[in-house]
């Protein structure tokens, strides 16, 4: 089946229509010839068929003899295909061409992306790449990965592991760097109070303790000093406090709610050096209601030229605005949030909370709600402060 569809796509069919007394007698007299006819439907005086194109030109004869005309409704095969493609030259030449230079263009390299640099030098990293041959416009198949991978391997001390993959045009370059563990800080100190509170709790593991259980104490007073036996130490130890946060926020009734509605306008500005080309300059009100957004991109710079391209899309959103009434449940319940959410910035997370207390504020105003957010929290107030000389 499949054999006889390619046979009839090379040598190309033709769907004729065929009118007169008697179609039929058409159809024998094309069986007698070995003429092979498919896809035959008929409607009264009519009858439609498909034909090979060779029998086609056979077909002249026997359409005379019995009395029919023929009209041909269409064609198809790779015979036509090919006058097609004959006709527009210009255009398959040009086709051939986009596609050779797209693959010359798709085998250099125009971006590297290096990720996972955190301490190492990046200006080193690309004195490596650049003696590897990899560089902005190096010929892809060119470049050896291994050799390249060992060479920052070997370059860079701090660098543990690297990888070396091509997606496209881009050459992305994944650092993984060496954890070294910190030596410990041995010289004099004191742990002093990180905030105000009351001790509830007092270990000393090294210094002198300078409160006890019980005590008020407020941010920076010295809890544990870095003394033992007028020697100067650095001060270990765990002081406890009961600490207290307070917030303060308001919301209101009434809130607009800004959305996009899918339509926006786009213009681009080209940048060449001191130059500005803008493509689609857009009004400056494109929209009754609208935010702007930006983005920009850079384009590689090519071997030593000192022409910076930037190329800047600006994008006109289209807003609506829907206006939301709350009722007062909900308003004390978002400024709670609001306020539960300027204390946990501050709170540190190994912290107990012991007590939450809400409080509505009265206020002159009428179209909104203002709270008071009080915590209070059982958490290790210390922290390492130099002792002074």
């Amino acid at each position: 089946m499949l054999l006889h569809k390619l046979r009839m796509y090379a040598n190309g069919s033709v769907r004729i229509e065929i009118v007169g007394r008697m179609p039929e007698r058409f159809i024998n007299l094309c069986m007698a010839q070995e003429i092979y006819l498919w896809g035959i439907i008929e409607t009264e005086n009519k009858l439609y068929a498909y034909v090979l194109l060779p029998d086609f030109f056979r077909i002249r004869p026997l359409v005379k003899k019995s009395q029919c005309r023929i009209r041909v409704l269409g064609y198809r095969g790779l015979p036509f295909l090919m006058k097609r493609i004959k006709r527009r030259k210009m255009m398959v030449v040009g086709f051939v061409l986009f596609l050779t230079v797209l693959q010359i263009l798709t085998s250099y390299i125009w971006f590297i992306d290096i990720t996972g640099v955190k301490t190492v030098s990046r200006e080193a990293l690309q004195n490596v790449l650049t003696t590897n041959g990899l560089r902005i416009g190096a010929v892809k198949h060119h470049i050896q990965v291994k050799a390249v991978e060992n060479a920052i391997e070997t370059s860079i001390p701090e660098v543990a592991w690297v990888g070396l993959t091509f997606q496209g045009t881009r050459a992305m370059i994944e650092i993984v760097e060496k954890t070294t563990a910190k030596e410990e800080d041995k010289s004099p100190a004191d742990i002093v109070a990180l905030r105000d509170g009351i001790v509830t709790e007092a270990i000393v593991l090294t210094g002198e303790p300078m409160v006890k259980k019980g005590d008020t104490v407020r941010k920076g007073d010295v809890l544990i000093r870095g003394m033992t036996e007028q020697q100067p130490v650095r001060a270990k130890g765990i002081i406890k406090a009961r600490t207290w946060y307070e917030s303060y926020s308001e919301a209101g009734f009434v809130e607009e709610k800004r959305e996009r509605t899918g339509r926006r306008l786009v213009s681009v500005i080209l940048h060449c050096g001191d130059r500005e080309i803008i493509f689609n300059k857009i009004a400056d009100q494109p929209f009754a209601l609208y935010e702007t957004e930006f983005i920009r991109k850079k384009a590689p710079q090519w071997r030593n030229s000192s022409l910076a391209v930037e190329c800047t899309i600006k994008l006109y959103h289209e807003l609506t605005a829907t206006v939301i009434t709350y009722t007062q449940e909900q308003v004390q319940d978002h400024a709670k949030a609001e306020a539960l959410a300027v204390i946990n910035q501050t709170l540190p997370e190994s912290a107990e909370i012991l007590t939450r207390t809400v409080t509505v504020l009265q206020t002159p105003e009428t179209d909104l709600i203002r709270v008071k957010v009080t915590m209070e929290a059982m958490e290790d107030i210390g922290v390492t402060s130099k002792a002074p000389l």
